[in-house]
């Protein structure tokens, strides 16, 4: 079974800093909430991307930052 794609380390904490230094004025349940929300985004996009490029890659290899690039 193929393992799940994961967001780069990198790439949460980014969203998870910006968007808690922007919903900082807000109460922090609702904060929270709304970043658990973002950070589902991230990774259903980011998971859609990465199997869009290994589906529709023009070169037929992965880019040579992706972190996935050992899986053939």
């Amino acid at each position: 079974m193929q393992e799940p794609i994961r967001t780069p380390d990198m790439l949460e904490y980014a969203v998870e800093k910006t968007f808690l230094d922007i919903t900082e004025p807000l109460d922090q349940f609702i904060s929270l909430k709304l970043l658990q929300v973002v950070q589902s985004l991230v990774r259903i996009a980011y998971a859609m991307g990465h199997q869009d490029a290994m589906r529709l890659g023009s070169s037929g290899s992965l880019c040579a930052a992706c972190p996935h690039r050992a899986e053939g």
